[in-house]
């Protein structure tokens, strides 16, 4: 495994500097969803059309590229838990929920893109995890509140993304053979 390690901030600050307008979390969640479907196009989605003579974008651009090889390595090693891109648990519960739910719409998105060959795996349990992150993409972040059980279910959803991401990659990649 490389030794970057993943900085919620950071990104932030990165994507912010470049001009983009996604959240860290949904930036790893397209991230994520294009490396199930062993779409490597990244660059084209996120950050066409860039000045990547700026060093703000050359910058954001080397923290993606970073970030793209982290979660890669992680995917096919089967590291668990899978580091999702989140605030730390310092940060509100309304702003983890809210990072959590663009995860899982950043995923959908980053899926999606993979195009067609995807469509066997609305068949199997990879397909009901791809619906379960749907609801997850559309959950109301104002009903956690500051008590022990929304601390719960929400790490609950974030272990089951870990181990959801985990079955889908392998099933999108059954047939993949780097």
């Amino acid at each position: 495994m490389n030794a970057y390690n993943p900085d919620y901030q950071t990104l932030w600050d990165r994507l912010g500097a470049a001009g983009l307008a996604y959240s860290p979390a949904e930036t790893h969640g397209i991230l994520t969803g294009m490396l199930c479907t062993r779409n490597r196009n990244w660059r084209q989605v996120l950050c066409d059309p860039m000045d990547e003579e700026s060093p703000e974008v050359h910058a954001c651009l080397e923290e993606l590229e970073n970030l793209w090889i982290h979660t890669a390595t992680e995917l096919r090693d089967g590291q668990m838990p899978l580091t999702l891109m989140l605030p730390g648990e310092d940060a509100p519960i309304n702003e983890r929920a809210l990072a959590l739910r663009d995860w899982a719409q950043g995923f959908l998105y980053g899926f999606g893109l993979g195009g067609e060959q995807q469509q066997d795996l609305l068949n199997s349990d990879a397909g009901e995890a791809l619906r379960d992150f749907s609801e997850i993409a559309r959950m109301d972040v104002e009903e956690f509140g500051d008590h022990d059980e929304a601390e719960e279910a929400l790490m609950q959803l974030e272990e089951y993304l870990w181990v959801a991401t985990s079955l889908i990659w392998h099933e999108a990649g059954q047939d993949d053979k780097d």
